[in-house]
């Protein structure tokens, strides 16, 4: 494997398993798409070179820990940003003995070929929309997941294309994430639950759903 089994700061594989509970098939698949990007980041820049130092817990820890808040009836996902494979291609990796159709949504060429590259050779359930997200998907989904895409505020209306009624998004988010949804309330009613990061001690996993709420709703 290209990149190492732990970071600089000695967090590893062994420890992404411990807390999430993944299996060793689950790993190995994360392995095997390390690899894959590790060629095309050398190629294509789609990661920065020095991702590598923290890439168990910055990035794989960080996908990893939204699986168990999806719920055992999930069918459909969409990973909106995908980018260099976070969280979608991991979560991909972890659903793939689960009927769980992932789709990956990608506006970049190059990211796009190569999530389809990683997406073919790794077998996963997984098609790539090389798309704008803001452009209405084929159908909307039980859960939509987005990691550093933009504030909550902005992501309402692309969730309101991508998300079915009862679904849920769940929202990877840094220190900003309480000011994120005082802003987004301002416009818009929903229900959101906050979870503290596994990855870091200033990061919160949102959950919102009841996105079809407005804002008058909530008054008086």
């Amino acid at each position: 494997m290209s990149y190492a089994p732990q970071d600089e700061d000695g967090f590893g594989r062994d420890d992404v398993v411990r807390l999430t509970g993944v299996s060793r098939e689950t790993i190995g698949r994360v392995e095997a798409f390390l690899d894959i990007l590790d060629e095309w980041r050398e190629r294509y820049n789609v990661i920065g070179p020095n991702e590598g130092r923290h890439i168990w817990r910055r990035h794989i820890l960080d996908s990893m820990q939204l699986v168990p808040l999806m719920g055992e009836d999930v069918r459909s996902l969409a990973d909106l940003g995908t980018g260099g494979g976070f969280p979608g291609v991991i979560l991909a990796c972890a659903l793939a003995d689960r009927d769980v159709a992932v789709t990956l949504v990608e506006k970049s060429v190059r990211k796009a070929q190569f999530l389809e590259d990683a997406v073919r050779r790794l077998g996963l359930n997984a098609m790539v929309s090389n798309q704008r997200i803001e452009d209405a998907p084929e159908g909307p989904v039980d859960v939509v997941t987005a990691r550093a895409l933009a504030p909550v505020a902005r992501l309402l209306p692309m969730l309101d294309l991508w998300l079915k009624p009862s679904g849920r998004a769940l929202l990877l988010k840094g220190r900003s994430a309480d000011e994120e949804i005082v802003h987004a309330r301002e416009t818009r009613a929903f229900d959101v639950e906050r979870r503290s990061s596994l990855s870091g001690p200033d990061g919160q996993v949102l959950i919102l759903s009841n996105l079809s709420k407005r804002a008058e709703q909530s008054c008086g």
